[in-house]
């Protein structure tokens, strides 16, 4: 079993990196032997690239913020509002099992141009699990976002970060980019907003990736953050996007 540290090699969504570039785009190509689709000739195709996403380089002053666990009655409408309040567009990893009982919220994320991805039906750590337990924690969200908000969603947040290449694989073979980050609020924690806030604004830089919450337990320090937060981060000149609008927004080379 392997805790990923995101090793950097190669290009993601079609851009390619200039070497300075790379330090801030995880991708990592995992060759597990497990083969490609065959060609006409017989020959193994070369396997989809295993594409995991840490931060992206941008030439602008903009940040992809990210929440998990939801969607939750509790929390994540005002969390929309705010983000609404503050012209920020943000990405909402899903949970299944949630968004089977609030199919509205998710609705109200994909009108408000906000990104939906997935996490998952049941939250479960993929690390271990074979391809087709994978397919099976994965696809009923996928059909159901698809099915709520007209897109396919093409993002997947591991939970709790954990996987092993076996996994990585197999998200890649669903199609699948892995979105992780650059910077932890740990609002999952008990901090209090003022931390939680302060955190970000001193670690948040250019092509970030920032993780909040809106589900799986009190939200309420993460809302009160946001607050403080997202005026800060307007005042400094950053566009708060979507992981998908970071990554149009990257440098490209060549």
């Amino acid at each position: 079993m392997l805790r990923l540290r995101w090793p950097v090699v190669g290009a993601i969504g079609g851009v390619r990196w200039s070497a300075a570039a790379a330090g801030a785009v995880a991708m990592l190509l995992v060759g597990l032997g497990l083969g490609g689709a065959t060609a006409a000739s017989g020959a193994p195709s070369a396997p989809v690239p295993v594409r995991v996403l840490r931060a992206v380089p941008v030439p602008v002053k903009a940040v992809a913020l990210t929440f998990d666990d939801g969607p939750s009655t509790a929390y994540t409408p005002e969390i929309l509002s705010l983000l609404q309040q503050n012209a920020a567009k943000a990405t909402f990893f899903v949970v299944g099992r949630e968004l089977v009982r609030h199919p509205q919220l998710v609705r109200q994320e994909a009108e408000a141009g906000m990104e939906v991805g997935n996490h998952g039906f049941n939250h479960l750590s993929l690390r271990g699990m074979d391809p087709a337990a994978i397919q099976a924690e994965v696809k009923p969200v996928e059909q159901e976002i698809t099915a709520i908000t007209g897109n396919r969603p093409t993002l997947y947040r591991l939970p709790r970060g954990r996987s092993d290449p076996r996994a990585l694989r197999a998200l890649a073979d669903l199609g699948y980019t892995v979105v992780a980050w650059n910077v932890d609020t740990q609002d999952y924690l008990p901090r209090t907003p003022q931390a939680i806030a302060q955190h970000v604004e001193t670690q948040v830089r250019p092509g970030s990736i920032v993780i909040f919450h809106d589900g799986g337990g009190n939200r309420s320090a993460t809302v009160a953050a946001l607050r403080l937060l997202l005026p800060v981060l307007k005042q400094r000149g950053y566009q708060m996007v979507t992981v998908s609008q970071l990554l149009e927004l990257a440098t490209p080379t060549g």
